[in-house]
């Protein structure tokens, strides 16, 4: 595909056609020098001026603050030296925002960057459906694929020029990366989002209906899947394979190691240990021993913590809702790679090195770089907080979790639901489900469950199409909740580690009983219940006196001296995000009249189980029954409340129960 066309819906990535920058055209000039001074030239602490970033005189200034501050911060790439590079007059650019120019390096990533199945990655969203919210989020996931390629290059010269720095570290210091590994964690950061689909967090994290998209199976589809073969044929894989083997070192290719085998190893998601057939185990153990690529380091520089991923996607999303931040250097002053311990199969120590954040030795601690790690967990925090928690966006998300599981739930095939999504862009998948769910509604041969269950994911997915969202119904924080009550409710409805499809059809089954018990529409409501709060970047090496640890294990074991409590706190913070959301219909909530208050109450007392004091199900449940047969519009209005279910059972009143185990509040209503 041609470089020419867009790279985030008006801009795609490709880069065959991108036209050589002159000394005309450019907007910003960098002063180069030769390979072999670059590392002198841009010393840690320098700023950018002082690295000879030379802009013409009308080049920054028209710029807004926040694009001087990236255009600047461009120039501190430093391309890898290896003699299969293209030369830097003829290497392929383009500007993105928050990176600036971004440089590909070689041949191989301008065949990647340009194969139709990178290409698909300019069609997904980066932040979901926090674009009905913050109108500007609607960068995809190719920009930040792209982003991260610039971020983890200059992770890879600040590990060089730290390689050489000349203190009380430097026998602990491990060499950088070789230029084998750096093309491979190149490649690693293009690649590391590849098996990325529309709405995927909802069908895969909070629905738990398809496989995760880093993991072998998705990458299979990626890498061999023929739907997006290139203009000669070759899959993803194959294109890798046919580019980058020949970079494979000869002991790693003597085990059958290819390429893609490599690249799939460094981005994967390892298998749960519970599973017993790992079909690449033995390529992985073999590339753990390995000290031609270290396995470990290249993970962790693309993907893991404190990373190429998250360096890119925490200033690209802050920009892209319209808050940026301003990249720091700090950090990569002290990245270093740190020798690990001597037990692989040469009895060398390279296989065990390991990727850190060096914070100095006491009593010369980096409390800079500590406050800069705490930092970036707050612009974490603050990102989840304002906009992946945001209500609004929260109740489209909640809206489409219960469009899916309807249209996809009861059969649960995930090759039919990845085989569906995995070619559509986030507004094609809503208009292509509405369409299967349209087309199952009217399937006479189908269920009479089966077609309600397309009713209603069709009148989700026409009002998310049309932005017509649900109001707020009910909403639990974590603080609102007892301990015991919050680990019950988190595992029926968010995360459930022994029986992962549970949650999803537990949420199904609340709001089904829910609408029959107060006589709503079907799909009148819909809820949102996370799967958890993602807080690893407390997990990132860090070295302190020689002592490797993650940033939490160390202060657990040293009584929170560096951070002081702060880590801890933030932890509980993030914790604190957690919450349980509940929308409906506006209509059907504007007609709800004294109803409202009991459904509230049957959400909380019944769906939650938060039940106080001298409380139980069965007295809730008739009090809640008692109270519906007085409601005027009620649709039991003037029946006979029960006391106890199985009075009412011997009466012929109506079955069920919720997820927690209370009686439907029907059970204690008498037939008509």
């Amino acid at each position: 595909m041609a470089v020419g066309e867009s790279l985030n819906g008006d801009l795609r990535a490709g880069v065959s056609m991108a036209k050589k920058r002159s000394s005309n055209e450019a907007q910003l000039d960098i002063e180069q020098s030769s390979p072999d001074d670059s590392d002198d030239r841009v010393e840690a602490g320098e700023t950018a001026q002082d690295s000879k970033i030379v802009a013409k005189p009308s080049s920054l200034e028209a710029q807004p603050a926040s694009q001087k501050t990236v255009a600047g911060l461009s120039a501190l790439l430093t391309p890898p030296q290896t003699e299969n590079d293209i030369s830097k007059a003829d290497r392929q650019e383009f500007f993105l925002p928050v990176s600036g120019f971004v440089w590909l390096l070689s041949d191989e990533e301008v065949a990647v960057v340009d194969h139709p199945a990178f290409q698909r990655l300019g069609r997904i969203y980066q932040l979901g459906q926090a674009y009905l919210v913050y109108r500007g989020a609607t960068h995809k996931r190719l920009e930040h694929v792209l982003g991260a390629v610039h971020v983890v290059q200059r992770m890879i010269s600040a590990v060089d020029r730290n390689s050489k720095k000349k203190d009380g570290d430097r026998s602990e210091r491990a060499p950088a990366l070789s230029p084998t590994e750096q093309r491979f964690v190149r490649l690693g950061a293009l690649l590391h989002d590849i098996g990325h689909l529309a709405a995927g967090h909802t069908v895969e994290d909070e629905l738990n209906l398809i496989p995760k998209h880093d993991g072998d199976e998705r990458l299979d589809l990626i890498f061999d899947g023929k739907l997006w073969a290139d203009q000669e044929g070759r899959t993803l894989g194959q294109l890798i394979d046919q580019k980058y083997n020949r970079y494979v070192p000869g002991e790693i290719g003597a085990a059958g190691i290819t390429a893609t085998e490599v690249v799939r190893l460094i981005i994967r998601k390892e298998p749960d240990r519970e599973e017993s057939v790992d079909p690449h185990g033995a390529h992985s153990e073999h590339l753990r021993k390995s000290a031609s690529i270290r396995l470990g380091v290249c993970r962790d520089m693309v993907g893991d913590t404190i990373c190429a991923d998250l360096l890119d996607y925490i200033y690209r999303d802050w920009y892209h809702v319209g808050k940026p931040r301003t990249f720091d250097d700090r950090l990569l002053q002290y990245m270093e790679i740190r020798r690990g311990a001597p037990n692989c199969q040469t009895g060398a120590s390279d296989c065990n090195d390991k990727f850190v954040i060096s914070l100095g030795r006491r009593p010369k601690i980096r409390t800079d770089a500590v406050s800069n790690i705490l930092e970036l967990l707050e612009w974490r925090y603050q990102l989840a907080e304002a906009v992946l928690f945001h209500r609004t966006k929260l109740a489209a998300t909640a809206m489409l979790d219960r469009a899916l599981y309807e249209l996809w739930g009861e059969t649960r095939d995930p090759k039919i639901i990845v085989d569906t999504l995995l070619p559509l862009s986030d507004e094609e998948m809503l208009s292509r489900c509405r369409q299967q769910a349209e087309e199952d509604q009217k399937n006479e041969r189908a269920s009479a469950q089966k077609r309600e269950g397309a009713r209603i994911a069709a009148d989700l997915l026409r009002g998310l199409e049309k932005r017509q969202l649900y109001d707020h119904l009910s909403t639990r924080f974590y603080s609102d909740l007892p301990g015991d009550v919050l680990a019950r409710v988190k595992k029926f409805y968010g995360k459930d580690p022994d029986s992962p499809a549970a949650p999803a059809a537990n949420r199904n089954v609340l709001l089904r009983m829910l609408e029959l018990d107060f006589g709503l529409p079907v799909g009148s409501l819909a809820m949102y219940c996370p799967a958890g709060v993602n807080q690893k970047i407390a997990q990132v090496k860090i070295a302190v006196s020689g002592e490797i640890k993650t940033f939490s294990e160390y202060e657990d074991e040293h009584h929170e001296q560096l951070a002081g409590g702060h880590l801890d706190a933030q932890l509980r913070r993030f914790d604190r995000l957690w919450r349980i959301h509940f929308f409906i219909h506006p209509k059907v909530k504007s007609e709800l009249g004294e109803r409202l208050y009991l459904l509230q109450q049957a959400i909380e007392k019944l769906g939650l189980g938060h039940l106080v004091d001298e409380e139980d199900y069965q007295h809730v449940g008739w009090s809640i029954a008692r109270s519906l047969v007085q409601v005027e519009d009620c649709p039991w209005h003037g029946r006979q409340a029960y006391s106890s279910v199985d009075a009412a059972r011997d009466s012929g009143a109506s079955p069920g129960s919720y997820p927690l185990g209370a009686a439907s509040i029907r059970s204690y209503i008498s037939p008509a």
